[in-house]
């Protein structure tokens, strides 16, 4: 059951990296009168997904599978759909929909379903009616057409699946209002089309700078917790959009979500994420994180030391099990996606946009950080800086737009080799986006400054590193 206690009409199973394209199937179907659950919208962060998604498949009464290369390797996505077509062996199309995006092939069982085809149909209006057409022939359990079928002998008759291009028969309402959800506030776009080609247009950064959530002091009026900051960022960028300012099209955080690295707080920031990210109508892909001095969880730091002590060993740098909350975090908000690392072998991480033709190098600036008081201080390290320096490289003979994240701000002495790492890449990037230092704050970079509270806004700030005209970022 849905959390309204109504009845789950569809799933939509997809790989995060098709989110727009699920997006705008769930919002299409909703609209058409239908109840879905899709994992943008409805998963709770901090939950047990398997959960989800096994409540998904079994108590809707239809899953509609989005098809895409992302989708077949997906490990998940095949979970979703087999679990569906075990559920009506007899008639699996009558549980499963399958619809592809791309020209890709399909072996096995998901062959033998007939899927929508909208690769190449570039017009919103006639893949709607593709959708619900085929949509109300698997509630309905037949397969009727739109329109009356021409008598035999005749000329065949020509033109789109219904009689006027997207006027579809709307599917009844049949659970009344829809439930409060994480929804985007616009309709999504039809996300079809060709890729963008030539040069990169202008690209507008949502910075947010130390939230720091468990905080139990603030400033009068100051929002502390994700259901006060939401919708004061929100506020701040509707006021921006107003003034003339385009809509963010990639977040960055540059660390400090929580105040002390405890489970509960990364848990609240999870929800804070991926609720403005839905919301700004951003993909996961847009959105970067990289952690600050406060995202350290000193308690499991100083255990991992206690154990190495009972064990009779030295504590290894950067002592890893002091991430242990934050790469939890990592891994829930990028769950699905190729791309996106943070682990023991590699505690940073290069995010790629292709469609934005952006480069973002999330530095981690807590290498150097434990429990311990004389470890306080921000460092990179040569080895992190000369690797994002060397993947870099081939995104500037590209021409992509080059963006640095780091939770530090990057000079001395909160950053101990802020010079090393201005040595290695100052000619690698165009813009450079760091922490709060101590305070919190959200910014448009090369925009209007829009704080998280009256005053405490923190101005995107960058070192003196040449940038040319490419670095523009809105």
């Amino acid at each position: 059951m849905a959390r309204d206690d109504r009845p789950i009409d569809i799933f939509v199973s997809y790989s995060p990296a098709d989110e727009r394209w699920a997006s705008w199937i769930a919002w299409e179907l909703e609209a058409a009168g239908y109840r879905t659950m899709i994992q943008a919208w409805d998963f709770v962060p901090g939950t047990q997904f398997i959960e989800f998604m096994d409540r998904g498949v079994s108590e809707a009464a239809l899953v509609v599978a989005v098809l895409s290369r992302n989708y077949l390797r997906s490990r998940w996505g095949r979970m979703e759909w087999q679990a569906a077509l075990r559920a009506d062996p007899d008639n699996p199309s009558n549980k499963l929909v399958t619809i592809r995006l791309e020209d890709c092939p399909l072996e096995g069982l998901l062959a033998t379903i007939t899927w929508v085809d909208l690769v190449g149909v570039t017009g919103a209006d006639e893949a709607r009616a593709l959708l619900l057409n085929r949509i109300e022939q698997a509630l309905a359990g037949r397969a009727k057409p739109l329109d009356r079928p021409s008598f035999p002998v005749g000329p065949a008759l020509t033109g789109g699946t219904a009689a006027v291009p997207g006027e579809v028969p709307a599917a009844p309402s049949r659970h009344g209002p829809a439930r409060a959800r994480r929804t985007p506030v616009a309709p999504p776009a039809y996300p079809a089309g060709p890729p963008a080609r030539g040069p990169r247009g202008p690209v507008t950064l949502l910075h947010v700078a130390g939230p720091r959530f468990g905080r139990g002091l603030a400033a009068e009026d100051e929002p502390l917790t994700a259901e006060e900051l939401q919708p004061r960022i929100w506020a701040d960028l509707t006021r921006m959009r107003d003034a003339g300012a385009p809509r963010p099209d990639l977040m960055i955080v540059t660390g400090d979500l929580t105040e002390s690295g405890s489970r509960r707080e990364f848990g609240e920031a999870a929800a804070f994420l991926t609720g403005l990210r839905v919301l700004l109508g951003l993909e996961p892909q847009r959105l970067v994180v990289v952690p600050g001095p406060r995202d350290v969880t000193k308690a499991a730091c100083r255990a991992y030391f206690s154990n190495c002590e009972a064990d009779d060993v030295r504590p290894q740098p950067p002592y890893w099990p002091k991430w242990r909350h934050f790469a939890a975090l990592f891994e829930e908000l990028y769950l699905g996606l190729d791309g996106p690392e943070f682990d023991s072998a590699q505690p940073w991480t290069l995010f790629a946009v292709p469609d934005l033709k952006v480069v973002v190098a999330g530095l981690n600036s807590t290498m150097a950080m434990s429990h311990r008081e004389e470890d306080g201080y921000g460092f990179v390290g040569e080895a992190q800086a000369a690797w994002f320096a060397e993947r870099l490289r081939p995104f500037e003979e590209a021409g992509w737009l080059r963006v640095g994240a780091v939770g530090h701000p990057p000079a001395t002495p909160h950053l101990r080799d802020a010079a090393t790492v201005e040595r290695l890449l100052a000619g690698r990037l165009n813009l450079l986006l760091h922490g709060a230092g101590g305070t919190r704050g959200v910014s448009a970079a090369d925009g209007p400054e829009t704080g998280a509270a009256p005053g405490r806004g923190t101005r995107c700030a960058c070192p003196p590193w040449p940038r040319d005209a490419t670095g523009s970022s809105r």
